[in-house]
């Protein structure tokens, strides 16, 4: 009784029970039962578990001591070897994130082999396209974090062509270089800056995204064939 007292009261401020009712008895269409239309909802749940297991390193992570990237590289392997489970919740980490982007891509491909970026939907395609490339940016924002020597070799292979050297003139792609690495090298201040990125800003970026993304599914409803 004291439960259904509660959800009554909540329910009169918060009408997620209308919004429940209308999810269970929705109506789903014939041509919306192929296997590539359960892509977008796989990407949500490997999503949810990037952001779980994301959470629970955030515990024992430690990104900079002091100027020192030693901690980063230190609690990294503590996380690994020492805490309990710890094994299990990095490597759901490490390979959600490389399923989430076959994954997103996969769903891509699907939208655009269905037309799903004609009217009315090319806002929704542009999001979408956007989600793809913060899912990139997560990866490799990431992968800098345990602060090993090949994740250090290969961020500043990929800071090099982000930079555009070789292509964009010598000043320009030098100023491209000092910002994405906070300096002239890489070193504790682009671990720092990675960081930041990775638990911060991009987090914010895709929630606010994926909110309108999903928002303009509901609106628009599944793709019909052609």
């Amino acid at each position: 009784m004291r439960a259904s007292r509660a959800v009554e009261w909540l329910d009169e401020r918060l009408p997620f029970l209308d919004a429940i009712k209308a999810a269970r008895h929705r109506r789903v269409l014939d041509y919306a039962t192929a296997f590539h239309r359960y892509l977008g909802g796989l990407a949500v749940i490997l999503l949810g578990i990037e952001g779980l297991t994301g959470l629970l390193l955030t515990v024992y992570y430690v990104p900079d001591g002091a100027g020192d990237p030693a901690p980063a590289f230190s609690s990294v392997s503590a996380i690994q070897d020492s805490v309990p489970l710890g094994w299990l919740v990095r490597g759901m980490h490490f390979w959600g994130a490389s399923a989430l982007l076959v994954v997103v891509l996969l769903h891509m491909i699907a939208v655009l082999w269905t037309g799903g970026y004609r009217a009315p939907r090319e806002v929704n395609w542009t999001v979408g396209a956007i989600l793809l490339l913060l899912v990139v940016a997560f990866a490799l924002t990431g992968s800098l974090l345990p602060w090993t020597v090949n994740a250090h070799l290969a961020r500043a292979t990929e800071i090099n062509i982000a930079a555009g050297e070789g292509v964009f003139p010598a000043p320009l792609s030098e100023q491209i270089r000092f910002l994405l690495q906070s300096g002239p090298v890489i070193g504790p201040a682009t671990l720092l800056r990675f960081y930041v990125a990775h638990v911060i800003l991009l987090p914010v970026l895709a929630g606010g995204l994926f909110y309108l993304h999903l928002k303009l599914v509901r609106r628009h409803g599944p793709v019909e064939p052609w």
